[in-house]
């Protein structure tokens, strides 16, 4: 009986293998996928630990690339595109200095005509830096955006009408590392720095009292979201390469709990989708996994989802949920479900990194204060949604997806 065991254990074993290959070339995905997981939670200064996953295995087919047109394209005017907003159907484009990026990173690209990606102004920030991090702030219509990567913490605050750039704060008491992250409540700017391990910290918008918390927290900030509750708000940390993530209450800084992903790398484009009146959920991609996470906000449980490629960064538009892959992909799920989507190609010269889209575009007036020009633009098709994608790697600059397909 033993002998005929250690026969059939092997062969049994193969046949396995043989099964798991025949999938993987069959174009499925081998997804562990159900959950969700329970919460692994740690306080301040405890070593996280691996979660234990579920021991379900779910084959789920790939779905087709559908090939998109790409309608328009900028001149390729910038290397490496990171902090990114769109405000009254502007895009705002930060630089940050990777990947063979020659281009000053202590620039600002505002592309002020959907319509035309020819149209844009070119403003230089006076400090040193990279824009890594910008973010909008619907109450006060600010975009506040971070100089890193020079020592220092350096918020700056830009008026989409007029482009008037102000200095939030300045200072060195504190070093954000190479590509920091942050966020806002309208009254505080929220940040982490990305440093081992990393301060958390909030300064008012206009430059009021800064708050920070250095001990017993995650490394290498590298994402944030923020969820709003009532009276209390929470704060949402990503670790980047420390595949750590933290949430924070955001009176005191204190961390709130934490989760391990080993080796998901973690986006720094994380998206947060209020459910309730006291929970959310935070979507996370991976940069070194063919996987996406959502997390509850309340009790820190998660449920992992299919990607069929690396993720550069996970948006919330509308009630959809987008995914820019890194294999020249790009993925949608339509009412926020992760358990179906749609991918779409956009070439293979083009490595999709920034994602974004400007809805209601239809009969624009865009004046700018750096230009006397004012121009009119109507969509003559009564298209209203336009997705926009910045090119990394191979062909650069901001390309525009047919608006009649792929969104």
């Amino acid at each position: 009986m033993k002998k005929s065991l250690e026969i059939a254990i092997p062969f049994l074993f193969i046949i396995a293998v043989i099964l798991y290959l025949f999938a993987y070339l069959d174009h499925s995905d081998v997804h562990v996928n159900i959950g969700p997981y329970q919460p692994v939670i740690y306080g301040p200064g405890m070593p996280p630990k691996k979660p234990i996953p579920p021991s379900n295995i779910v084959i789920i087919p790939k779905p087709q690339s559908i090939p998109v047109h790409i309608s328009a394209q900028s001149p390729e005017i910038f290397a490496y595109a990171h902090g990114t907003v769109t405000v009254h159907n502007k895009i705002f484009i930060g630089m940050a200095s990777r990947s063979g990026n020659l281009f000053p990173t202590n620039q600002l690209f505002v592309f002020t005509n959907p319509y035309d990606l020819k149209q844009f102004h070119i403003m230089s920030i006076p400090r040193t830096g990279d824009i890594e991090s910008m973010i909008y702030d619907e109450k006060n219509n600010k975009i506040y955006f971070t100089l890193s990567n020079n020592g220092s913490l350096g918020i700056y605050s830009i008026d989409p009408n007029t482009y008037r750039v102000s200095t939030i704060i300045s200072t060195t008491s504190i070093n954000i590392g190479l590509k920091p992250a942050i966020t806002t409540d309208g009254k505080f700017i929220y940040g982490i720095t990305y440093t081992n391990p990393s301060t958390i910290f909030k300064i008012g918008i206009y430059g009021g009292p800064l708050t920070i918390s250095e001990k017993g927290h995650i490394s290498n900030g590298h994402s944030a979201a923020i969820g709003i509750y009532g009276s209390s708000t929470e704060l949402y940390f990503g670790g980047g390469e420390a595949d750590l993530f933290e949430k924070v209450d955001a009176n005191d800084l204190s961390s709130l709990g934490m989760l391990y992903f080993p080796s998901c790398s973690i986006t720094d484009d994380m998206p947060y989708q209020a459910t309730n009146t006291s929970s959310g959920y935070v979507y996370l991609g991976c940069e070194k996994q063919n996987r996406g996470i959502r997390i509850r906000t309340d009790d820190l449980s998660y449920m992992d989802f299919i990607l069929p490629g690396n993720s550069f960064g996970m948006y919330k538009y509308g009630n959809d949920l987008y995914n820019a892959a890194q294999d020249g992909n790009y993925d949608i799920f339509e009412n926020m479900d992760i358990t179906r989507l749609k991918r779409y190609y956009v070439g293979r010269d083009i490595q999709l990194n920034e994602l974004f889209v400007i809805d209601n575009i239809a009969n624009i007036t865009s004046t700018s204060s750096l230009s006397n020009a004012t121009s009119t633009v109507t969509d003559m098709m009564g298209n209203s949604k336009r997705l926009y994608f910045t090119g990394w790697w191979g062909v650069k600059g901001l390309f525009e997806v047919a608006s009649s397909t792929g969104i």
